[in-house]
């Protein structure tokens, strides 16, 4: 699946994003893979755990991650300080969720955070209005 979001070279400037979405819940994360499919122009891929998460992304650059706060391996502030020490992931935006995160995790490292259950809106809203930010900068 991941062959799908690696542009060739000569599409690099006008290849599509691709979100890496790391959510251990099967049913949330397919959901918000879904529906970043059929209501963006991304692409978007699943990682379950954190493990995976960093497997992805030896061979796949996301554009924006969205990590649960709460996996089974690491949290996703634990993923995010992973990437953020890799070359090329310095400044890679991400939007953390989860219903029971310490309130001033994200804030400390100016993260975007969601609170679940939150409205698919909110959700497409942030990632459009980071990935546009992005591309502007």
């Amino acid at each position: 699946m991941s062959e799908d979001l690696h542009p060739s070279p000569e599409e690099d400037h006008s290849a599509v994003k691709a979100i890496l979405v790391v959510e251990d819940d099967e049913a949330i994360g397919t959901f918000v893979v879904e529906a970043l499919l059929q209501e963006t122009p991304y692409q978007a891929l699943l990682a379950t755990s954190g493990a995976e998460a960093l497997r992805i992304v030896q061979s796949l650059k996301p554009n924006l991650v969205l990590l649960d706060y709460r996996l089974p391996d690491m949290n996703g502030l634990e993923i995010y300080n992973h990437l953020r020490e890799m070359k090329g992931f310095e400044n890679i935006p991400a939007i953390l969720m989860s219903a029971n995160m310490p309130k001033n995790v994200a804030q400390q490292r100016d993260i975007l955070s969601l609170k679940k259950p939150f409205e698919l809106s909110e959700l497409l809203e942030n990632v459009s209005t980071l990935l546009t930010e992005r591309c502007d900068a």
